[in-house]
C-alpha cells in the first residue's frame, strides 16, 4: 500500500502541480522509515531560504505542534497561514482515533504575507532582497478547497487504511535506536551533526558512531547524506528549484561539495539527473 500512496503524491506532485507535503509525528515510523518520508521537503524557494535559517527552521518543527492540535478540531481539512506569511491547506493523518501527522499543500502568497516580511526579516536576521525575492516565487492564487479536499482526502484515507494494516500485522515495538533515525529524518535539513544527537540522546560520540555501524551498516555522515541526496533527488525530478536552492533545502552548506557528492552517489551531475528525469 506505501507504494500506491508514494505514487499517488507523486501524481499530485507532477500532474497536478501541487505542492504536497507529509508531516508525522517524529514516533511515526510507517512514514519515517518509508519512502514517503522524502515528500517531507517543501519545494519552493521562499520555504527553502526560511529553513536555510536555523532559527527559523526550529520555528517551522515547532509550529507542526500547533498545527496538529488544530487539526483535531479540523478533521476535514482547513486553510491556514504561517507564521512567515505562507498560505496552505492541511490535512489531519490519522490513525484511529489520534491524530499522527498532517499533509500540507503549501506555497501560496497570503494577503497579509508581505507585510509579515520585516518582521521576519528582523526575527531571523534574514537578508532583506533574498527575502523578498523568493516570496515573489510564491503562488498568488489558491486552488479552491472543493477541488483541495476531491484530490486530498482519498490521500488521508489511504494513510489511515495503511495504519490499520500495519496495525493488523502487529509489529513488534521499535528498539530504541529506532528514535534516533526518527529524529534524524526529522532533522535531516538543518545542519545537524553527531554531537547534537549525543546531546539530545545523552549518549556518548563513541556509542553512537559503533552503534551506527552495527544498526545501518553506515557510518551517522554517510546515514544522513543518503537521506539529503534522496530527497535532492526527488526535488530535481519534481520541483523547479534550481540546484542552489535544492542544496540549502535538503541540509548541505555548499553548493560545489554537493555537485561532487551527488555524481560519486548518482553517476550524473545534478543538472544532468534533471534533464534525464
Amino acid at each position: 500500500m506505501l507504494q500506491e500512496i508514494q505514487q499517488y503524491v507523486t501524481y499530485l506532485i507532477g500532474e497536478c502541480r501541487l505542492s504536497v507535503t507529509l508531516h508525522p509525528l517524529s514516533r511515526e515510523n510507517m512514514i519515517l522509515f518509508s519512502d514517503l518520508m522524502q515528500f517531507n521537503v517543501h519545494d519552493n524557494a521562499y520555504c527553502t531560504y526560511i529553513k536555510s535559517l536555523p532559527s527559523a527552521h526550529s520555528r517551522c518543527l515547532a509550529q507542526q505542534k500547533r498545527v496538529l492540535a488544530h487539526c483535531q478540531k479540523h478533521q476535514s481539512g482547513f486553510c491556514g497561514v504561517c507564521y512567515a506569511g505562507v498560505s496552505e491547506y492541511v490535512y489531519p493523518i490519522r490513525n484511529g482515533e489520534q491524530t499522527v501527522g498532517f499533509i500540507s499543500v503549501s506555497g501560496y502568497a497570503s494577503p497579509t504575507g508581505q507585510a509579515r516580511l520585516p518582521w521576519v526579516v528582523r526575527e531571523f536576521q534574514a537578508d532583506p532582497d533574498q527575502i523578498t525575492r523568493s516570496y515573489r516565487t510564491l503562488r498568488q492564487e489558491m486552488p479552491p478547497k472543493e477541488k483541495i479536499d476531491t484530490l486530498l482526502l482519498p490521500l488521508c484515507r489511504m494513510l489511515e487504511l495503511a495504519y490499520i494494516k500495519k496495525q493488523a500485522e502487529q509489529e513488534t515495538p521499535s528498539h530504541p535506536f529506532r528514535q534516533i533515525l526518527a529524529y534524524i529524518q526529522t532533522h535531516a535539513s538543518s545542519g545537524l551533526t553527531l554531537q547534537d544527537i549525543c546531546r539530545t540522546f545523552c549518549c556518548s560520540r563513541s556509542y553512537l558512531s559503533h552503534t551506527f555501524k552495527k544498526q545501518t551498516g553506515k557510518s551517522f555522515c554517510e546515514y544522513l547524506t543518503d537521506i539529503r541526496l534522496e530527497r535532492a533527488k526527488r526535488l530535481l525530478e519534481l520541483s523547479e528549484l534550481n540546484v542552489t536552492e535544492i542544496v540549502y533545502s535538503v541540509g548541505f552548506q555548499d553548493s560545489n561539495y554537493f555537485s561532487s557528492v551527488f555524481k560519486k552517489h548518482v553517476g550524473l551531475s545534478p543538472l544532468a539527473y534533471r534533464k534525464k528525469s
